[in-house]
């Protein structure tokens, strides 16, 4: 539960005690477990923030448009934060995220347009990038994903348009509906991990131009590349037990053995394909 109500001895920061904290370089005293819902939301006097190591719990939206705010470095036992606690910090540029959290909230991060370097820790034990959590992020351009994360939930990284380079950890199983929407990509390293790709996963990547798909992937959802108007070739190498209409466009190729079930779907698609043979690829 994320703290909403006025505390007792001022242990958790509330939207009616927080001016006594407030001020550009604002410093949380040790004492503090707890920040409340909406505590601090839309405080554009601050410039920085000192959590104490006691602090266990941020609320949701605890520090939602806090626009002069520019950089954020979590407390090493923090056990939770809410949803969009740190969204729509116009100057918010750097985020570093601590061993002990769980979970990523859905919105933590979205909309801070000028966020452009976010650090996990090497021991993050989060099985999970929820719904819009980077979503428009327009400057981030590279990330790293701790080897923990199994899911990525849609439009986890919506609109991220400079994002052109992420490791995706050999564990991860599920890119969601939209995930990637309008990335910079252009090449895909998937794990082999990947089970599913849902629809419109990586959608209007429109600097992508080659991706080859793992072959344990079993559902590719629908427009999953489409929109990728510079994407060449798709290789697919297996027969997924589920391929939805229109995963890329017209103009693109798809690789894969003749008589497979891509062969098939491209009959019925019209699209262009290549053969992989023993020894060599054949054009049709």
């Amino acid at each position: 539960m994320y703290y909403s109500t006025v505390s007792s001895n001022y242990r958790v920061i509330t939207r009616t005690n927080a001016n006594r904290y407030l001020s550009k370089n604002t410093r949380i005293p040790d004492h503090v477990y707890g920040i409340a819902t909406e505590a601090f939301q839309g405080k554009t006097m601050i410039h920085t923030v000192n959590f104490p190591n006691s602090l266990h719990r941020i609320g949701a939206r605890a520090f939602l448009g806090c626009d002069s705010l520019k950089e954020i470095a979590l407390p090493d036992h923090i056990a939770q934060i809410g949803p969009g606690a740190f969204s729509k910090c116009a100057s918010l540029q750097q985020a570093n995220i601590p061993g002990s959290l769980t979970d990523l909230p859905q919105g933590l991060f979205q909309e801070n347009r000028k966020l452009h370097t976010v650090h996990f820790h090497p021991d993050c034990q989060i099985p999970t990038i929820r719904k819009n959590t980077f979503g428009d992020c327009k400057s981030l351009t590279s990330l790293v994903l701790p080897d923990s994360i199994t899911n990525i939930e849609d439009r986890a990284f919506y609109r991220c348009r400079s994002l052109d380079s992420v490791y995706f950890p050999e564990g991860l199983k599920r890119i969601g509906g939209q995930a990637f929407y309008s990335c910079n990509f252009t090449s895909l390293e998937l794990p082999a991990s990947l089970e599913v790709l849902e629809d419109s996963a990586f959608f209007k990547c429109t600097q992508l131009k080659y991706v080859r798909l793992p072959e344990n992937v079993h559902y590719i959802g629908k427009w999953v590349f489409h929109g990728c108007n510079r994407l060449e070739t798709v290789e697919i190498r297996h027969d997924p037990e589920y391929v939805g209409p229109w995963i890329v466009n017209k103009s693109c190729t798809i690789r894969c053995y003749k008589g497979s079930k891509m062969d098939a779907y491209c009959d019925e698609y019209e699209l262009k394909r290549e053969y992989i043979g023993a020894e060599s690829v054949v054009n049709e």
